[in-house]
């Protein structure tokens, strides 16, 4: 879940329109391909940094940032620092600095090497944290200072730090990805072309309605074989994210794969801002009230949860499906998990002492509750895993799918000044009733239900069904 504290705002220039695949990363977010429980990503959704998303203690004391000119000095070695720092002093577990900096400087050649310039050879790391640091030092510099812009040494070294961690929450996001983050949770939506796509080659399992996609007659089931112009057959989500995002009102062609179709089909379209609702719902065999949320946004979903709710009870619906796949998560919200569970810790989290911080429920809950069954998958992920965990655990839902994903704890985002940002996790989630821990292990699901590639392109939905028949009784 993101936590964004106010003093690290930056308000800069216009959204910058693009969205790289941002949600694989961190909220992937909450796992990359298609699995056993329909694992999706979206192109229209990412995550927000405009407010504190609750009532959370934790976060640096504010400082002020230099001048960009003085970061930007020597191929911005001071950015690369204040992520070194920023990870040592507030990851969730103590890191040792002669192994981050050895990865920076993986990360670093990596991409010199891709510029054509022959990095020299690794320094030795060793001493205490202050002494390994000026030992990169004295080696990146002069490497930064022979080429004409080493913002992509400066960004490979950081990327690298945050990746090898192998961590959901902890990870870099450059200017662009930093933007629609903020953008998407915001509620603005964000710049793509509106699909969710999953597995590889890249399979679109969702098309939203008014999108460029919709428009140019996408449809669920296409595979993506080419981006344009490009073999895309070995791309994952995130991989098909970075080549179809781009600029609000350029275009991209795709080549599709589509069953049934004897030829590839070529389609181009112009890149646009979409935003589908967040909360969306529908009622089912006129019973049964459905509803859909794709992230936890900035401001909160309990207002739009409690209306929809309300209106299936005015129409006498007997039961509720509350749809948490593919939700990466986003803001945390006592107050929606609080519609449901009327006493008690609604919202466990450990950090890096091994204190534990409980959250309460605010005793505003719904005054009627109905039986209900929430949707889970593998992309369902940080705030909509706690949302999970709290309603299974307090015996108010039935959780049908798969696993959530396990990437259940706080992120803290920061600008570093350059208009790129770092995410470090600073907490990790545990069930509110159980104690159990939520990161790197999920919620189980009470009945688990597969949905597969197949499903998808056939538009089968074994886990939708699964949780109609237990509210009908079937």
């Amino acid at each position: 879940m993101t936590r964004i504290p106010p003093e690290h705002q930056r308000i800069r220039y216009p959204w910058i329109a693009s969205l790289i695949a941002l949600v694989a990363v961190a909220l992937a977010s909450a796992g990359c391909g298609v699995d056993s429980g329909g694992a999706s990503q979206t192109a229209t959704t990412a995550a927000s940094d405009t407010a504190v998303a609750s009532p959370t203690p934790w976060g640096p004391t504010a400082t002020p940032t230099p001048d960009l000119t003085v970061l930007l000095k020597d191929g911005g070695i001071a950015i690369i620092e204040k992520a070194y720092n920023r990870l040592l002093d507030q990851y969730i577990e103590p890191l040792e600095p002669s192994r981050l900096l050895a990865e920076a400087w993986a990360g670093m050649t990596q991409e010199a090497r891709a510029l054509g310039v022959a990095p020299p050879a690794q320094p030795s790391f060793g001493g205490d944290r202050v002494a390994a640091f000026e030992a990169f030092r004295a080696a990146y510099v002069p490497l930064a200072n022979s080429v004409p812009d080493a913002t992509k040494l400066r960004y490979g070294a950081i990327r690298q730090m945050a990746n090898s961690l192998q961590d959901c929450h902890t990870f870099f996001l450059n200017p662009v990805a930093h933007e629609t983050l903020v953008d998407t949770r915001d509620g603005k939506g964000s710049v793509g072309i509106g699909v969710e796509l999953a597995s590889v080659p890249p399979l679109v399992t969702e098309v939203i309605t008014g999108g460029p996609a919709a428009a140019a007659g996408v449809l669920v089931g296409d595979r993506i074989i080419g981006i344009d112009g490009a073999d895309a057959t070995n791309l994952g989500p995130a991989g098909a994210y970075d080549l179809i995002n781009g600029d609000e009102g350029t275009s991209v062609s795709l080549r599709l794969r589509r069953p049934g179709a004897a030829a590839p089909i070529e389609v181009t379209m112009t890149r646009a801002r979409v935003n589908p609702p967040n909360v969306d719902f529908r009622i089912i065999e006129d019973r049964i009230g459905y509803v859909r949320v794709r992230n936890f946004v900035n401001g909160g979903i309990r207002k739009d949860l409690e209306n929809v709710l309300g209106d299936f009870e005015r129409r006498g619906l007997t039961g509720w499906i509350i749809d948490m796949r593919g939700n990466p998560g986003g803001f945390l919200d006592l107050d929606a998990i609080s519609l449901f569970v009327r006493d008690g810790v609604i919202v466990s989290a450990r950090g890096r002492g091994g204190e534990v911080e409980e959250f309460r429920a605010s005793g505003k809950a719904l005054p009627q509750l109905r039986p209900a069954v929430v949707l889970a998958n593998h992309q369902t992920g940080s705030v909509a895993e706690v949302f999970v965990a709290a309603l299974q655990e307090y015996g108010v839902a039935r959780v049908i799918g798969a696993t959530t994903n396990g990437c259940a704890g706080y992120t803290d985002v920061q600008d570093l000044g350059d208009g790129s940002s770092l995410a470090v996790t600073t907490h990790v989630n545990i069930g509110p009733v159980s104690g159990r821990v939520l990161a790197g292990a999920g919620v189980i699901p009470d009945q688990a239900v597969a949905r597969t590639e197949s499903d998808i392109s056939n538009a089968r939905d074994p886990q939708l069904d699964a949780a109609v028949g237990h509210l009908l009784g079937r």
